[in-house]
């Protein structure tokens, strides 16, 4: 007579019963662990594993520190574009000087508001001998130009303390250093602005010309800035293009410049209804658009290469169910669940995407953080400069580490990694116990 075998005592004896353990219990994770570092004379898939972990950790190391170089470029360029700008814009013109200094004192009375600056704004024609070029000419007064910083640790020649009128009724400008290539100047020569609309004849408008002195050169690292700007004292600029007492702006600087839509509501109320305002972002549209196009496409491409590195997962996956088909079969018929074994296989996909995806993240943020020597080291060993400062208007290589961008590309790794383990776990799950063992 044949004996029978009880399989219920041995699911007990080995604790894979489905009724008696825990989902993602002990017994399912030390299986998990067993499969991932068995060797291939074990059945095991080592290569494959290896693979698929240095896939997604390259994937999302390359994800992190492209997207932090391309935050600190953006912080980078924004700062000095809103260091030798106000942060919003409120239109005077046509306002006497009394009303505007009531204006500017209710501006300064709104929470969030830095400075005020009163400023005169035209465009000019600066010439010396034959060399002609445009400029934007600032006139704003000396202590409200010692308030941004862009400028007043730009100075490469001279200093802001020339910036001014002398005895002899003279201005001073201020000038960026590639106009003043341009011109063939330096600190000391003269330069010639002529504005197109001077003085009224009886045959219209006739051109204004002046000349003045150079009084420093700044370089505030953004190419328009110093190909374009003057800075001219407040009053000589208000008798060169003839706007009496009056000036055409002020420009407002705030504590939170991406507040400066709520702050334009604030100074509405507080200035009036009929006042045009307009912030940083409408003066430079067309680059923030661009790069906060560029940040998401970027971002989206290669976010599809890390689940694309995520997928590797899949193949060694397969490869370890079919390895591992007996020892599955053994455990359905110890009393094993589909559940379990579903779970066993999802571990192990889990395990190579979390520890890939935070290795790559550990990585890329020691990347980051010492990006200045890297640079500095690849530069001595090339022989080359790899950052080109008369280019990019920066010594180094910028890069700003955002902890959510990291914790999403972390998460978004981990869930590509379930995703690909899913389908050869749930394979695993439904395979037949008897069709396993039918040849062993």
């Amino acid at each position: 007579m044949r004996r029978s075998i009880g399989c219920a005592p041995m699911a007990n004896s080995s604790g894979a019963n489905s009724s008696g353990a825990k989902p993602f219990g002990l017994y399912e994770r030390m299986l998990a662990l067993r499969y991932l570092g068995a060797k291939r004379a074990q059945g095991g898939v080592g290569a494959m594993a290896v693979i698929s972990f240095l896939g997604v950790m390259i994937a999302v190391f390359v994800l992190i520190v492209t997207m932090s170089i391309m935050n600190g470029f953006r912080e980078t360029l924004l700062s000095r574009i809103l260091g030798v700008g106000g942060h919003v814009i409120a239109d005077v013109r046509g306002r006497t000087l009394e009303e505007v200094n009531v204006l500017a004192k209710a501006a300064r009375g709104v929470d969030g508001v830095l400075h005020v600056s009163p400023l005169v704004q035209g465009q000019a024609l600066a010439t010396v001998g034959p060399n002609a070029t445009g400029a934007l000419v600032q006139g704003i007064a000396k202590g409200d130009l010692q308030q941004l910083p862009i400028i007043l640790k730009g100075i490469k020649q001279g200093s802001l303390d020339d910036f001014d009128t002398d005895e002899d009724g003279a201005a001073r400008l201020i000038m960026g250093f590639v106009l003043a290539q341009q011109l063939g100047l330096t600190v000391g020569d003269g330069v010639t602005l002529v504005a197109p609309q001077g003085a009224a004849t009886p045959f219209g408008y006739a051109p204004r010309r002046k000349t003045y002195q150079i009084g420093a050169v700044f370089d505030a690292g953004v190419y328009e800035v110093n190909a374009a700007f003057v800075y001219m004292p407040l009053d000589e600029a208000q008798r060169f293009f003839a706007r009496g007492d009056g000036v055409d702006r002020l420009e407002i600087r705030i504590k939170e410049p991406d507040r400066s839509v709520q702050i334009i509501e604030a100074l509405r109320a507080r200035m009036g209804a009929d006042l045009y305002f307009s912030d940083w972002k409408a003066q430079n549209q067309s680059l923030v658009t661009a790069l906060i196009v560029e940040r998401n496409v970027m971002r989206m491409i290669l976010m599809l290469v890390v689940a694309i590195a995520a997928m590797n997962i899949i193949s060694g996956l397969v490869m370890l169910v079919k390895n591992k088909a007996r020892d599955v079969a053994i455990l359905r018929t110890m009393g094993a669940s589909r559940g379990a074994i579903l779970r066993v296989f999802l571990m192990v996909g889990a395990i190579l995407g979390a520890s890939g995806a935070l290795m790559g993240a550990a990585l890329a943020v020691l990347f980051c953080i010492f990006i200045g020597p890297i640079q500095a080291a690849l530069e001595f060993v090339t022989r080359t400069q790899v950052f080109d400062a008369s280019v990019y208007s920066l010594s180094r290589v910028p890069a700003s580490l955002e902890p959510l961008e990291i914790a999403g590309v972390v998460a978004f790794a981990i869930a590509m990694a379930f995703i690909a383990a899913l389908l050869p776990a749930r394979g695993a799950s439904k395979l037949d116990p008897v069709e396993a063992l039918r040849y062993e």
